[in-house]
């Protein structure tokens, strides 16, 4: 439906309903960065469902570090420990992953004092707040 996102992903589109059923609209190819800003979600989500089908722990550390509002605020250590922290307390209804040791990763050590950049939790803030400065001059 949109031919340039994959093809497995799941996406909203119109859909046309009538007596027979639901009808989704063909849309072909989004603008590039639109797709560009959809698949920043698309894989992470994949790599959600990889995770699960295969019970590879690796998978989930990577889809929640490459998730855009989880790396907006955590480092990957952070965003590591969190998904091992969710999986520690949920572990018992995750059968696929038992068994399965999680690998200890080198960590990027980021030195105390550094100081973050602020960053908007939500993209759109961003895009809404460059408009509002770009609609005064």
């Amino acid at each position: 439906l949109i031919t340039n996102l994959p093809s497995d992903c799941c996406v909203e589109v119109p859909v046309h309903a009538d007596k027979t059923g639901l009808h989704p609209t063909y849309i072909g190819n989004l603008p590039s960065q639109c797709a560009a800003l959809c698949m920043s979600n698309v894989i992470p989500q994949g790599l959600a469902v990889k995770a699960a089908l295969t019970g590879n722990f690796e998978h989930v550390a990577h889809a929640v570090a490459m998730d855009p509002l989880t790396s907006a605020v955590l480092t990957l250590k952070e965003a590591r420990d969190m998904a091992i922290e969710m999986y520690e307390a949920e572990k018992e209804n995750l059968p696929q992953f038992d068994e399965k040791k999680i690998k200890k990763v080198p960590t990027i050590r980021i030195p105390e004092g550094t100081k973050g950049v602020d960053v908007p939790l939500d993209p759109a803030l961003a895009i809404a707040r460059r408009f509002g400065e770009l609609e005064k001059r």
